[in-house]
């Protein structure tokens, strides 16, 4: 059986939206999880049994989790099987790459981040950051023109090209400064900012990249760009036609446009797309934040056929998948707050107030994972 290769009574798990990213990566003396309800898309995983065979690690009820040892440094094997009361209905591969702890010491990394509301909120690029000022990094320079959180960036500190409710598009046809309305869920985007990387040339406007780096970034030429993108655009659609028609006219056309920019200015430059955490797992998340206009049902089948997309395009393309979706605890990420049972109850009740957007120990969690990436191709 090949990497992420899946097999079914349905025919390669796609009755459960079942995936398995290719490779997962991990450093040595840091947690690496595998969050189970965040590798089907079935309404109710709870009635699943998940089973992990590998030579590592530990399996509970909700993940299987490892902290790697030095000894351990190299590629392991993992399969997951997936099981019904009626037997097993899916099953994949993935390999482990586990990378040594001081991977990239001594050497610089100059790493541009480009994304959505996400990765430009508080507490994501920071966490990031913070993971490689322990001893045996490398030191990390991040370009962008602002902080996350859209604050003035700080000499040596986190920055980021990221802006809440951005897509793939909007890097190309954000021209004014007026043209993208805020929204109760990003209070801080600015709606003042047209894409860095147009600039008029005669009467039209061209993404230029390479002028982007001399303007914002003093020359400097980024090792590693790293996206989060892909979200905003296709998150409202309700029908896999829809999304699949997203996909290849708005997704896949601007990322090989923007990816051969980058390339044409810096031929080795390492891309990697971000498979991001699907959302929180409770319906009451969503109703919160979006009423009627989307569920967590539909979402997941949508989240599920963009990974697909980003797997299917990544050697065409020439990227490299970065699974955080793995890596990333779905209940307890997300801020919650206690509110009445209901209009006039006593009674208080925990409900999930954000769909997609975490706490800050899970955009840690998140960077974790683009920690080890990043680690992994200073290795290599």
């Amino acid at each position: 059986m090949n990497a992420n290769e899946s097999v079914s009574v349905s025919g390669k798990g796609e009755s459960i939206g079942f995936m398995l990213p290719e490779k997962i990566y991990a450093v040595v003396e840091h947690e690496i999880n595998i969050y189970f309800r965040n590798l089907v898309t079935v309404i109710n995983p709870d009635m699943l049994a998940f089973e992990v065979n590998t030579n590592l690690g530990r399996t509970d009820a909700e993940r299987w989790h490892c902290i790697p040892t030095a000894e351990q440094v190299g590629e392991h094997k993992i399969v997951v099987s997936v099981w019904n009361d009626d037997g097993i209905i899916a099953e994949a591969e993935t390999t482990l790459v586990v990378v040594p702890a001081n991977a990239g010491e001594g050497r610089e990394l100059v790493l541009l981040e480009i994304g959505a509301s996400c990765m430009a909120a508080a507490g994501h690029g920071e966490a990031l950051w913070q993971r490689f000022q322990a001893p045996g990094n490398p030191k990390l320079t991040m370009l962008g023109s602002h902080a996350p959180g859209y604050g003035a960036v700080q000499p040596g500190g986190p920055a980021n090209e990221a802006y809440g409710g951005w897509t793939w598009t909007t890097f190309f046809e954000k021209t004014k400064t007026n043209n993208l309305a805020n929204d109760g869920l990003h209070p801080a985007r600015p709606t003042d900012v047209p894409s860095p990387f147009l600039f008029k040339k005669g009467d039209e406007f061209t993404f230029d990249f390479a002028q982007y780096l001399d303007k914002v970034c003093g020359g400097r030429k980024p090792d590693a760009v790293l996206f989060e993108l892909g979200v905003n655009g296709l998150f409202l659609l309700k029908s896999d036609e829809d999304v699949k028609r997203h996909l290849e006219n708005r997704i896949v056309p601007y990322m090989k446009r923007m990816m051969e920019d980058i390339r044409r200015v810096v031929p080795d430059v390492k891309l990697g797309v971000q498979l991001i955490p699907t959302g929180s797992v409770s319906q009451d998340a969503f109703g919160k934040n979006y009423g009627t206009s989307q569920s967590k049902r539909r979402w997941l089948r949508n989240a599920y056929l963009l990974h697909r997309c980003y797997e299917e395009n990544a050697l065409e393309l020439g990227y490299e998948l970065v699974p955080a979706y793995v890596n990333f605890d779905c209940v307890r990420n997300y801020p919650q707050q206690l509110v009445p049972a209901y209009e006039g109850s006593t009674i208080q009740v925990n409900t999930v107030t954000n769909a997609l957007h975490p706490t800050r120990e899970g955009y840690g969690q998140w960077a974790d994972s683009e920690f080890f990436w990043l680690k992994y191709i200073m290795q290599n």
